[in-house]
């Protein structure tokens, strides 16, 4: 893939190409960091005993909810970022769509997606009703049962989709990378 002649006149650090480039390669960066975070250290938290006193149940499960819609808005934001990234880096290079890419970015996005419409919904409604005297609503015995049984097995699947956006995103960063320094080398009149 060769860049069009506009950008091969370009000094090196003016590169649109690159600058794409650097921005996608940074997002994706920013983004597994973010992940790893959230995954590994911010997460883990809402389940250390040493919380328990500090912010009690169903107290902890509330602040955690507000984590994850604030994380989806980060992870989406920056999928956004990337997106348009990799688009102005596939119009200035004028070679073929990077589909490993574009492919990997949209499955990552429809993985969130579905937590954000489907999972994050139903996991809040199940943690109501796991607490029914706390959130004032008026459930049956056999509700609240339902909702202790169903909590664990869907927020499972959660950690699942999670996880698969983590492995995701590390793929990202090797192809984003791989990208970049190719690019850069191939250009390099040596």
């Amino acid at each position: 893939m060769k860049p069009t002649p506009r950008i091969n006149r370009m000094k090196s650090k003016n590169n649109p190409l690159h600058i794409a480039q650097l921005v996608f390669v940074l997002t994706a960066a920013v983004w597994l960091g973010g992940a790893v975070f959230f995954t590994f250290v911010a997460g883990p938290m809402f389940f250390a005993p040493e919380l328990a006193e500090a912010l009690p149940k169903p107290r902890d499960g509330i602040v955690a909810q507000e984590l994850i819609h604030r994380f989806t808005a980060f992870q989406l934001s920056l999928a956004a970022i990337a997106a348009l990234a990799l688009l102005a880096g596939w119009r200035l290079d004028g070679g073929k769509f990077p589909r490993a890419r574009g492919l990997l970015l949209a499955v990552m996005v429809v993985l969130i997606l579905f937590g954000l419409i489907y999972i994050t919904p139903r996991l809040e409604w199940l943690h109501q009703m796991k607490y029914p005297d706390y959130f004032k609503i008026g459930t049956t015995p056999e509700q609240t049962a339902y909702a202790n049984k169903s909590f664990g097995p869907l927020h499972g699947i959660s950690q699942v989709g999670n996880l698969g956006v983590l492995f995701g995103l590390v793929a990202q960063l090797v192809l984003a990378w791989k990208a970049a320094v190719g690019m850069k080398v191939k250009s390099d009149p040596m």
